[in-house]
């Protein structure tokens, strides 16, 4: 009976190992966290400066990053009318992010809005600057309860550049 447990855990240990270098193959860049650090996500907004943010975000080494973007409008029909309109592009370090939408739209009470949310996960990025763009075009017009967007509106566009520190 011994030998039948000690066979079954080697072979236990063994299925996991296999696992452990399965899964470092399918991730670029995916390492094991340390031991006993603490790993939180960071959120990271694709837009700075057009939000009203410092251009530069600062972010712990060995902390994955995560790039947050969206639209708020009076009601959900006018933030449908935003994703079905929007040309988007979101770069980081110049490659294209592609952000899925997070969850339904909610109503944001404190804000009296409806909101559609982003996010790309980049894992953990390497410690210096990095650069993250942010450009928006309207395919056509469109109002989200105060101003209207896109073409022949005065806010043909929205762009934002900002950085990434990691240290």
């Amino acid at each position: 009976m011994n030998r039948l447990l000690l066979l079954l855990l080697l072979l236990l240990m063994l299925i996991s190992a296999a696992c452990q270098e399965s899964r470092q193959a399918m991730i670029p860049g995916w390492s094991e966290p340390a031991a006993g650090a603490a790993h939180e996500p960071v959120y990271v907004p694709a837009m700075c400066s057009l939000i009203g943010n410092e251009t530069r975000s600062v972010v712990p080494a060995g902390h994955p990053v995560i790039v947050m973007w969206g639209w708020s409008a009076a009601t959900e029909g006018q933030v449908r009318d935003y994703i079905r309109t929007r040309i988007e592009a979101v770069t980081f370090d110049g490659v294209e992010l592609h952000g899925e939408q997070k969850g339904e739209i909610p109503y944001d009470d404190a804000a009296k809005l409806f909101r559609a949310v982003w996010m790309a996960e980049l894992g953990v990025v390497d410690p210096g600057i990095h650069t993250l763009t942010y450009r928006l075009t309207f395919s056509e017009k469109i109002f989200d309860g105060k101003e209207y967007y896109g073409p022949g509106t005065g806010r043909e566009k929205q762009e934002d550049t900002c950085e990434i520190e990691v240290k």
